[in-house]
């Protein structure tokens, strides 16, 4: 069982070793994951309950105008859900190999137009046995990808996929250094509307 509180911001530039923060999602909940080993594989549940709220910052403000940038003005954006996803992984040949599904509903949208149900899919794949270890400890290549398929009210796919590499236990504390590349509707829920396609480059501390 655990607690789920983080938020995701989106910085448009800077000025004067400020950052322009333009949107901000927070996200409070928690979840009960139920993970059942095996000789073959392993079976993982988790079901999440969830708190969305999504607002526009002053990185979005002009302050010459006294205006929102582009005539966009804050949207009451919120959406309490719960979620069901499953999980299998085994060892496949010289990779260990994770598919997972999951289904959502929103017991309270805002926007009304927003689809009360959702699911998301995914596979990861990645080993150790491709590439020597490096300073002593793993190295883990590896590729994941994930499609989210929400209404807006029309239902749209959005697809993420990373890949690269990890320094360390892939279940552990380590680096990731990677490629990836996001193709749908925006992630900030005040431009949930919105479509995109990027290509990026990135790095990530995982400590456990």
């Amino acid at each position: 069982m655990g607690a789920d509180f983080f938020t995701y911001a989106l910085t448009t530039s800077a000025e004067g070793l400020r950052l322009q923060v333009d949107a901000v999602d927070g996200f409070f909940g928690g979840h009960v994951v139920y993970a059942a080993p095996g000789e073959n594989g392993r079976l993982s549940l988790r079901l999440r309950l969830l708190h969305i709220s999504g607002h526009l910052i002053d990185g979005h403000w002009d302050h010459a105008t006294m205006q929102w940038k582009d005539n966009k003005q804050p949207i009451p954006y919120t959406r309490d859900f719960g979620e069901l996803t499953g999980l299998y992984t085994w060892p496949w040949r010289t990779v260990e190999l994770s598919v997972y599904s999951g289904f959502s509903y929103a017991t309270l949208v805002r926007p009304d137009n927003l689809s009360r149900y959702g699911t998301l899919h995914g596979v990861e794949l990645h080993s150790t046995r491709l590439i020597g270890p490096f300073g002593g400890r793993p190295l883990n290549l590896y590729v994941a990808d994930n499609l989210a398929i929400t209404g807006i009210p029309v239902t749209y796919g959005t697809n993420s996929v990373e890949f690269g590499v990890k320094f360390g236990q892939w279940d552990g504390t380590g680096i990731r250094l990677y490629g990836s590349h996001y193709h749908g509707l925006e992630a900030f829920s005040q431009y949930y509307y919105v479509r995109t396609d990027r290509w990026g480059l990135g790095f990530a501390f995982d400590a456990w």
